[in-house]
């Protein structure tokens, strides 16, 4: 089950909101014209939600439109309950499902200031609805907000309103919202009580923060633990008794950090009545585990005598368990490999997403905590993501991703350790199956010796064919031989398909810097804006590539969104005699160089650029090395991205002009950095596939 969220909500960053309508689509063995987007609008799960009882609720992006869908056991038969269009930039997200799954909360568009990809004279506002999981009635507006969760008891639906907390009572023929907390938006990372009549919260307090406790219709906070340290993750022993909680070091006012940096953390508690706190575990200067897709798999209890904690003590993301008591940890999940989510699927029982039977995959698990006993789940999936535990002790949901079906929903039996219900790409009536074979994976050397996994792309036929290098974002990702759980590289690797089926070789790369290979891997020396050392391993692909028989050395091309642009750019710019033409997708192109627009994610400051690296940044960006760019270029970005600022291409665009380089650019007006339409993943595919056409493909 998914911790509370209504202090956050869905947030204004959002990996793609894009996919949807169960259209009928027709099967396509050939290759057809490039600017057929058909295959694109394959049907994906996004977002899981789970009830205390076996019921699930889930979205199902496809083509423009997204679904609301809920099932309960023991059948989990699926049924509709919302379809909304992304036309007017405004779908689904930050779904939860009540306690007693009877219901299902759900927001339609931002908070404000948030995105306007549709250019709407009035943008769309964020919204809270409320809908019966049973189907059958149209969803009922509760008003301005996001971020919904529901007391412990399910009655009353929680959520965030501008700087406050409001509630409303649920299932009310006409609801009336509540003011529940003046200033509770700034109540983070809240976690109920059992009895619903109080939150535990972390304050940030700007570079140090705090853990208090409030209680409903109080005129005041109170302070569990305070300090000059950061904490964060607080989670509630089942017997309601004490809260464990994370600590890292405080900021240094002196210093730029690296937000993607590891760090050392100790696993504390402390009474729910306050106290004094006890510290249960202390890793060493890098044993933290800042990076996970599931924030939440950070720290558990699994019953009310031992915590279970993520960390990379040894230089892999694994999971310990520890006495509440103190004593030494002990690990549950195996050496040199990563733990990436893990849900309590019952007391006493993990439920755990990890890649330790294969690094270039990802797997499942039942690990039993006390005795750290370990049963497989059978799954013929590759790619594993998004679990969410019920709280019957009995059913996990996730979605399963392979070579050829997008992630789609699947619901484990624990009991069995086996999928009981599983939906396909065809369930939604998509039936596009690529031509091009599937694509394997492989290992090739680096520039500076390096070994790099990747995955190939091959077409039919013997070639010569003109070849890319794919570059991903992040950095902080990994690609997989399959379909991606995340939209946005779910994309990127159906464009991959369709690009091998055009007859193009593609070498999608997991450079260094990203995830799945260990925490030296992810934190190589000399990476980003210090050397830009990961460098040496796109440079090495784009080698490996020229050395192929089936490759034209001549045709080379690369191409990549956000890091994968900053990647793109530095091809270009540094080997413009290997790397013949480029795809830059809203990349980082200044190390140095800061945003000036207010709550930016501003990549320079987010990756510890301090005053006095600049001179190393830009030496180690594109713009430093921007002379030598010569090979043609296509520039793609929204013109409302808040993770890299559109000013990036809007400077580089004129830089590559005046030195007489053939540059394209393409600026979506009001669009994210996730690209929330569909049209906008339909506009890059088409100017890209031309593009490549034009500068490589065409001989």
């Amino acid at each position: 089950m998914r911790a509370s969220s209504f202090v956050s909500g869905p947030g204004s960053r959002i990996s793609r909101l894009a996919l949807a309508g169960a259209v009928l689509i027709a099967a396509s063995g050939a290759a057809s014209a490039a600017d057929d987007t058909a295959f694109l609008a394959f049907p994906m799960a996004t977002e899981i939600s789970a009830a205390h009882v076996p019921a699930f609720a889930w979205t199902v992006q496809q083509g423009d439109r997204t679904q609301l869908l809920a099932a309960r056991g023991p059948d989990f038969k699926r049924t509709a309950l919302f379809e909304q269009s992304d036309v007017d930039g405004a779908p689904i997200t930050g779904i939860r499902i009540s306690p007693n799954g009877a219901w299902v909360a759900f927001t339609t568009g931002f908070a404000a200031g948030g995105y306007n990809p549709a250019s709407l004279l009035t943008p769309p506002k964020a919204t809270l609805w409320l809908v019966s999981a049973a189907g059958g009635a149209a969803p009922v507006r509760i008003g301005e907000g996001s971020g919904p969760d529901f007391s412990p008891d399910g009655s009353r639906l929680v959520y965030r309103s501008g700087a406050d907390l409001w509630a409303v009572n649920v299932g009310a023929a006409e609801p009336k919202p509540e003011l529940l907390v003046r200033g509770g938006a700034a109540f983070a990372q809240p976690v109920w009580t059992a009895d619903g009549k109080s939150l535990i919260f972390v304050q940030d307090r700007g570079g140090w923060s705090f853990l208090g406790r409030y209680t409903l219709g109080s005129d005041r906070v109170e302070w569990l633990v305070t300090g000059a340290d950061r904490l964060s993750h607080p989670v509630l022993s089942p017997d309601g008794r004490t809260v464990a909680y994370l600590r890292w070091p405080g900021r240094e006012h002196t210093v730029t950090y690296d937000n993607l940096e590891n760090q050392p953390v100790s696993v504390e508690t402390v009474a729910t009545s306050g106290g004094k706190a006890r510290t249960l575990w202390s890793s060493g200067p890098r044993g933290g585990s800042r990076i996970s897709d599931d924030d939440e798999g950070l720290l558990r209890w699994s019953d009310s005598r031992t915590v279970v904690f993520r960390a990379e003590e040894d230089g892999w993301a694994r999971l310990y368990a520890v006495s509440a008591a103190g004593g030494a940890a002990r690990a549950l999940t195996g050496e040199k490999c990563e733990v990436a989510e893990s849900e309590l699927a019952a007391p006493d029982t993990l439920f755990v997403i990890h890649n330790c039977r294969d690094l270039d995959t990802r797997q499942a698990s039942l690990i039993t905590v006390s005795t750290g006993r370990e049963q497989a789940v059978e799954t013929k999936d590759a790619v594993l993501a998004l679990a969410s535990a019920a709280g019957d002790g009995r059913h996990v949901a996730m979605t399963g991703a392979g070579a050829d079906a997008s992630a789609m929903l699947r619901i484990v039996d624990a009991a069995s350790a086996k999928v009981a219900y599983a939906e396909t790409p065809a369930d939604y009536g998509y039936r596009y199956g690529f031509a091009a074979p599937a694509p394997q994976q492989v290992r090739l050397t680096a520039a500076d010796g390096e070994s790099v996994p990747g995955q190939l792309f091959l077409p039919k036929g013997k070639g010569p064919h003109p070849a890319l290098v794919y570059v991903h974002g992040g950095p902080t990702r990994q690609m997989f031989p399959a379909f991606h759980f995340s939209g946005y590289y779910a994309n990127d690797y159906a464009m991959n398909r369709r690009l091998a089926e055009m007859g193009y070789v593609v070498l999608a790369l997991n450079y260094r810097s990203g995830v799945g290979y260990g925490r030296d891997f992810r934190e190589a020396p000399g990476r980003g804006w210090r050397k830009a050392s990961e460098y040496a391993d796109v440079l090495g692909a784009g080698r490996w590539l020229a050395a192929r028989a089936d490759v034209d050395p001549k045709r080379i091309g690369i191409w990549g969104g956000s890091y994968g642009g900053l990647l793109t750019g530095q091809a270009l710019a540094r080997d413009s005699d290997l790397f013949a033409a480029g795809v830059a997708i809203h990349g980082v192109f200044d190390w140095s160089w800061p945003s000036p627009v207010p709550g930016h994610l501003n990549p320079s400051k987010f990756f510890g650029v301090g005053e006095a690296d600049k001179a190393a940044a830009l030496a180690a960006s594109p713009l430093g090395a921007v002379e030598g760019w010569r090979s043609p270029v296509l520039l793609f970005s929204g013109d409302n991205d808040m993770n890299v600022d559109v000013r990036e291409t809007v400077d580089l665009a004129q830089k590559l002009r005046r030195q007489g380089v053939d540059v394209r650019t393409v600026l979506l007006p009001g669009e994210s950095h996730g690209l929330i339409r569909f049209s906008a993943w339909q506009r890059l595919w088409r100017d890209q596939a031309a593009f490549f056409d034009e500068t490589l493909g065409k001989r």
